[in-house]
């Protein structure tokens, strides 16, 4: 670093880029955490919408290691069959233009469009947006910009040809002969007739003016990972236009760079050898037998992206349950999570230790190690106590600081969330520390118990921490960023003080995840784990943990106080009641109703006392709720599951006759249990039954929301086999 750019600038992440810049470099930064190439372009180029951009990412994608390692990208997530090279059909990943071009999925009102490609229509398809995106293009409402129609006349067009270099254009002609690719100037020729197939279209479809744009979103900035073009209608653009200006590439800026690049001759775009494709395949190269899969939702090519996508907001114990989930039932589990974290360079595949390089650049594992100093912390890690052999007190960028209370749109989102803002970091850079998503899940790594008494600890010594620096308040709020919503792939527990908090604070309240939220989650696993094990829990000690005597402010302690393991004190209540429903009688138990969310106005309505509650009644005195009987009833039903059903297997949400299934969504959120119940699956509330009265040929357990439950194989005979099965 000396020797490149002198001491001028600190050891951070501009500093590493600086030194990086040499264009022939191979490098990958991790870029906000980026673990995919996709993330990562995102990162580096904000924006692609002009040639400049468009040829920034071309030779960025060759300095990360190609075309080949991006096409290991999309065959690990499912975008493309390994042995044909050919993107997939599946559900899952569901690439709806793939589909089209397939014959799988048939737009039927656009068939008599077709013909108005005229003899384009051997090679290409036009496409339509979803009718309700049509309508709403001029919509101004934010639930409809960012996916409404760009222009009252909006097309896509799309090629029939499936072979994975023609995916995106970011990388037309740079695929290598030997795989099946095309030269730059076959390249060329191709994006010409796209050009043209589609201004053929719009002047012989009717309706359409002569001001036609043509626009690609390019990889990094794509939602669907097989081609399109958006054709354009620009006398009648809409809201959407704008607001998707950052990554619409004009069509003619492709074809310029393309152009150049045959023009010079530039063929080591193409032909550069990828130094990362093939090193690190064999550990995660996906099959098509693989057992797991993804949404791929919004195009995700990742864990993490899809669990973003998945879980959009992620700040209290059921979003960090179903994230939980999600990894271990629909992702592959740690495992997979592992591979994704080697093949970004996070992680040193033959110690399982975080890696401290500049590439990628983990700042707080580079901080943990000794290898990154920052000033002055080493004062403040003295008020850690017993814990500073364990952990480590970090602090933000000086600048983030001094700017914590600034509402400028420059300092939102990077700024510290309070004026009094420092980090926990362990110094256990094993990798199945690195988030707490993974905590007590890794195979062969510390089990729930120790998962559990990790976080405990943290919890105790940033508030040692905050009892002995002085200066802090007494509401201080300890928040993790789970995976998928971390910026830096080690971890770190933030430690605020509530009592000055500033706009950044606001910024990310959808992902500041409470650490007692956290801890109840694992008390829940271990709760089960030492059922199986028939050992027992001093759950008290853990309510006591996340009580209101504790001076941390950093969640809702309440629930955590009422349902400890995911059983409310009140669900013993066994009290049968006869309720009138739209006109329908029925029966139900009191204790079931209570297993609704606390504050839910279902649980509302059977918490008070019966005698006193002030509803309507009948002609027969019986309660009277003027609710479609229907959907109340799938509602009631979902509930007699879970307060049957053992805690060691889970309940999926209820199956829902697709005629219902509007009514039933507004009937849940009327009740306050739409987040609770649709599309979301949760532990039993019932009694353990005995370990060997259950056949492990016939447990079950829930997988995706859209799913049926399915039997399991009986797992390796191992505690950790039995947690993860479980």
């Amino acid at each position: 670093k000396i020797e490149k750019i002198g001491t001028s600038l600190r050891d951070s992440l501009e500093s590493v880029t600086t030194i990086v810049e040499d264009k022939d470099a191979t490098h990958f930064l991790g870029v906000d955490g980026a673990t995919s190439l996709k993330a990562e372009i995102v990162g580096r180029i904000p924006k692609i919408s002009d040639a400049s951009k468009f040829r920034e990412a071309r030779r960025l994608l060759v300095q990360l290691g190609g075309p080949l390692l991006l096409l290991e990208e999309l065959t690990f997530a499912g975008f493309v069959n390994p042995e044909t090279d050919m993107l997939t059909v599946n559900s899952k990943p569901f690439n709806v233009f793939a589909h089209i071009a397939s014959g799988k999925l048939r737009q039927p009102v656009l068939e008599a469009e077709q013909a108005a490609l005229g003899t384009f229509a051997r090679k290409f398809l036009i496409c339509a947006n979803r009718p309700d995106n049509d309508l709403h293009w001029d919509s101004t409402d934010p639930k409809w910009i960012p996916k409404a129609s760009m222009a009252k006349r909006h097309r896509f067009l799309t090629t029939k040809d499936l072979h994975w270099q023609w995916f995106n254009l970011l990388i037309a002609g740079m695929v290598p002969c030997s795989a099946g690719g095309v030269d730059v100037a076959q390249a060329i020729a191709e994006v010409e007739e796209m050009k043209a197939a589609a201004i053929h279209y719009a002047r012989n479809v009717g309706g359409w003016s002569d001001e036609i744009g043509l626009y690609v979103n390019i990889f990094g900035h794509n939602n669907v990972n097989s081609l399109f073009v958006h054709v354009v209608d620009m006398s009648e653009l809409g809201p959407g236009f704008g607001f998707q200006s950052f990554k619409n590439c004009p069509l003619d800026a492709v074809l310029k760079v393309l152009r150049e690049e045959a023009a010079s001759e530039r063929s080591m775009l193409r032909s550069a050898p990828s130094p990362l494709a093939g090193t690190r395949s064999s550990s995660w190269r996906k099959t098509t037998s693989s057992p797991f899969f993804f949404a791929g939702t919004d195009g995700a090519t990742s864990v993490k992206a899809e669990l973003t996508g998945r879980v959009p907001v992620l700040k209290n114990s059921a979003s960090f349950r179903e994230a939980r989930r999600l990894l271990m039932e629909e992702f592959g589990g740690t495992g997979t999570l592992r591979a994704e974290l080697l093949r970004s360079g996070f992680v040193d595949e033959a110690t399982n230790l975080l890696t401290t390089s500049a590439q990628p650049f983990n700042v707080f594992a580079r901080v943990a190690s000794g290898q990154m100093k920052q000033p002055g912390m080493d004062k403040e890690q003295v008020h850690l106590g017993a814990y500073q052999d364990r952990y480590m007190v970090c602090s933000n960028r000086p600048e983030n600081d001094e700017h914590w209370d600034s509402d400028d749109v420059e300092w939102v989102g990077k700024a510290s969330m309070s004026r009094r803002h420092r980090f926990l970091t362990v110094k256990d850079l094993h990798w199945q520390w690195f988030n707490v998503l993974s905590f007590g899940l890794v195979e062969g790594g510390a089990s729930m118990k120790d998962a559990l008494k990790q976080v405990m600890d943290m919890k105790e010594a940033a508030l040692a921490y905050t009892r002995n620096v002085g200066g802090w308040s007494d509401r201080v709020g300890l928040f993790f960023h789970v995976f998928g919503h971390n910026s830096v792939n080690s971890l770190h527990l933030h430690i605020l003080d509530l009592q000055f908090v500033g706009p950044t604070f606001t910024k990310y309240a959808y992902k500041n995840m409470p650490i007692d939220d956290v801890i109840k989650v694992l008390t829940e696993a271990v709760e089960i784990d030492t059922h199986i094990s028939g050992t027992s829990i001093d759950a008290a000690a853990v309510v006591k943990a996340v009580s209101p005597s504790s001076p941390v402010a950093s969640g809702p302690v309440k629930e955590a106080r009422i349902s400890v393991g995911g059983k409310h004190a009140d669900a013993e209540d066994t009290e049968v009641l006869t309720v009138n429903v739209g006109g329908e009688l029925v029966t139900l138990a009191r204790g079931t109703m209570l297993l609704a969310p606390v504050g839910s106005a279902l649980r509302d309505l059977f918490q008070n006392e019966w005698s006193t509650t002030q509803l309507a009644r009948d002609d027969q005195g019986r309660m009277f709720l003027n609710y479609p009987p229907r959907t109340f009833q799938i509602i009631v039903d979902h509930l007699r599951m879970l307060h049957g059903t053992p805690p060691n297997r889970a309940v999926p949400p209820p199956c829902v006759p697709r005629d219902a299934r509007e009514e039933f969504e507004d009937l849940a959120d009327i009740l306050g249990v739409y987040d609770f119940i649709v599309g979301r699956s949760h532990w039993g509330r019932g009694k353990l039954a005995p370990k060997d009265s259950v056949p492990p040929a016939t447990r079950s357990r829930a997988c995706c929301a859209r799913r049926r439950v399915r039997p399991l194989s009986p797992p390796p005979d191992s505690v950790q086999g039995e947690r993860l099965w479980v």
